[in-house]
């Protein structure tokens, strides 16, 4: 079953999908060449302390293996995070709440705090003479594709907070907005959009002093 198999098949069995954020995506991609080169060169410093034939006059083998330690060590570290990057950011639409997950980072969003949902061309949100450095290697790859735009009318903590917790490119420089970048925006925003008729439906049966049949069965016993 293909990727778009399991989103259909978790859907219908109640579970609420998990986009991917393109953005970390390639954050981890770019973060694991270099784990790898630190994780090697760590092990071949170690080779001296062991092999006594690989030791020199210049660098005492002990020293050098103490780098290598440290070496594999930050390599481990750039590389856990590369796989928490591609594995643990995601968007999600649970029945009750919007969450937003980075790899170390979660914030929860009440369907209340949104005003509008759109889908939106990335080279529209993000201005590409403006974007250099990291970001620019980060929405290289992502230019051609859509992003979804929700529109808030409040946050659930300081915009400048949640810019840390989950950097700048998961908001909009020009309005009030998430920026998700997923693989199927399509998907995203139907979810969006169901969640937010979900929720203005049960506020409206409750502002009609709706009862449901168990609630009203229970008042008829009294």
């Amino acid at each position: 079953m293909g990727k778009q198999g399991k989103k259909r098949a978790s859907k219908a069995n109640g579970q609420a999908v998990k986009h991917p954020l393109l953005i970390y995506r390639n954050l981890g991609r770019r973060y694991r060449p270099p784990a790898l080169l630190l994780i090697v060169l760590g092990i071949f410093a170690q080779l001296p302390y062991l092999i006594p034939e690989l030791q020199n006059e210049w660098v005492a083998p002990q020293t050098l293996a103490k780098v290598g330690g440290v070496l594999i060590l930050v390599g481990v570290g750039f590389w856990l995070f590369a796989t928490l990057s591609q594995r643990r950011a995601y968007v999600q639409c649970r029945p009750d709440l919007l969450v937003v997950r980075s790899p170390f980072r979660r914030t929860v969003i009440s369907y209340r705090r949104i005003e509008n949902v759109r889908a939106v061309p990335v080279s529209d949100v993000f201005d590409r003479k403006k974007v250099k450095g990291l970001g620019g290697v980060l929405l290289s790859p992502l230019w051609g594709m859509m992003a979804v735009e929700v529109q808030m009318k409040s946050w659930p903590a300081s915009l400048k907070w949640l810019r840390r917790l989950h950097g700048r490119y998961l908001f909009s420089p020009k309005t009030e907005s998430w920026i998700f970048i997923v693989p199927n925006y399509s998907l995203l925003v139907r979810d969006l959009e169901e969640a937010l008729q979900r929720k203005k439906h049960a506020e409206r049966r409750t502002s009609d002093g709706y009862l449901d049949p168990i609630a009203r069965l229970e008042r008829r016993r009294r």
